[in-house]
């Protein structure tokens, strides 16, 4: 009998030791790719993931890349509502901000990013930060507490040989990510005409992403 109990309380606390490592990762973002092996000259296609039960109202990340193997070009979001931010880019560094007037939701894909291979290298694509954004009960913008980073590198093999460029076309309306020429910041600053702009442009979503963009937390998961 009491071998049958302590099976019993076995497997209750194994229970829920799965419940709170699931409360923990509830609301994770992470970064995959469907395809690591490339040409030159190809385009790189990256998805940004999340699984939240939260509803939110924009999203921002940043994505750090070599640039003598890749080139950013543009990021779209499948989240009917959220709308692309354009923000200064820095050599290096894709810095990307979506942002909507009303919640959406947020489990799947939250963006895709694409790159265009330049020369034949192994090189890595690292999701250094990311956070989630919502609105707080004081109706004021402020990031989703709680979330973590999953898998945030992805690596990739290209070969030097020349490849066929993407042809397919980009639904929605892309986030153009081309650098500034004269940018050498490895930590972009948003100037406060361009606060002003996109505020007045996207209203309490582009306020939120604001809010997020100086508040920021980088949330790394310990691995």
């Amino acid at each position: 009998m009491k071998s049958i109990t302590s099976f019993v309380l076995a497997i209750i606390f194994t229970f829920f030791g799965f419940m709170k490592v699931n409360a923990q990762t509830a609301e994770t973002i992470w970064l995959t790719a469907s395809t690591t092996a490339f040409k030159t000259g190809e385009t790189v296609i990256v998805t940004v993931n999340s699984i939240s039960s939260t509803p939110v109202q924009g999203f921002t990340f940043q994505i750090r890349y070599d640039p003598a193997c890749l080139q950013p070009v543009n990021a779209t979001t499948p989240i009917v509502g959220m709308n692309g931010l354009s923000l200064p880019q820095t050599v290096g560094l894709v810095d990307a901000s979506f942002a909507s007037t009303t919640p959406q939701t947020a489990n799947g894909v939250l963006a895709e990013v694409r790159f265009v291979t330049l020369s034949g290298c192994q090189t890595n694509l690292t999701l250094e930060s990311a956070a989630l954004a919502i609105r707080n009960e004081s109706g004021f913008a402020a990031p989703l507490a709680g979330v973590t980073i999953g898998e945030k590198n992805v690596a990739l093999n290209i070969d030097k040989a020349q490849g066929t460029s993407d042809s397919q076309p980009v639904s929605g309306t892309p986030l153009l990510l081309a650098p500034e020429p004269s940018s050498t910041s490895t930590d972009p600053i948003i100037p406060s005409r361009t606060i002003a702009l996109l505020v007045a442009g996207i209203g309490i979503g582009g306020a939120i992403i604001v809010a997020v963009k100086f508040f920021r937390p980088v949330q790394e998961k310990n691995k």
